[in-house]
């Protein structure tokens, strides 16, 4: 990723998550039939504000760190491998599974914030279904930061 879309996923990061942070703050003084549908869109925005900072570079930074640590943590000399890694994905698939369940069944505003780290443990995962998952979600995101990098000039 070049430079400016490198800044340019980071600030559309911090603008989404500041806009649907804002909204969860200042619902109360919305009607409340709309609350689940505003819940719905805060979990959504948060969702994308993840995914697009898992692509920017203080996200791939993130990324190794957590990477070399399960590597040493996991116990295993076959990379990807070993307890830790197995975690992660058991984390990531029931991560995946609360945000799904909270936008379909249970809209809440704690889920947002569930919501903002999933893309970061689902992109931690190795492989597999967890994994694909990521990669389903975040093709929108990294074509959003590509454009508007392309628009800035990069």
């Amino acid at each position: 990723m070049s430079g400016i879309a490198g800044w340019a996923g980071s600030g559309i990061v911090v603008i989404t998550a500041g806009v649907c942070w804002l909204l969860l703050r200042h619902l109360n003084h919305l009607p409340s039939g709309t609350h689940p549908w505003l819940h719905r869109a805060a979990i959504i925005g948060m969702y994308c504000a993840g995914a697009v900072f898992v692509i920017t570079p203080a996200g791939q930074w993130i990324l190794s760190l957590a990477r070399r640590a399960l590597g040493v943590v996991g116990a295993s000399t076959a990379p990807h491998s070993g307890l830790g890694w197995a975690l992660v994905t058991l984390g990531a698939l029931a991560l995946a599974a609360a945000v799904f369940v909270a936008l379909v069944w249970v809209p809440n505003a704690s889920y947002a914030y569930v919501a903002l780290a999933t893309p970061l443990v689902l992109a931690l995962a190795p492989g597999g279904f967890a994994h694909q998952i990521y990669v389903v979600t975040a093709a929108p995101a990294q074509q959003l930061v590509v454009a508007v990098a392309t628009w800035a000039g990069g």
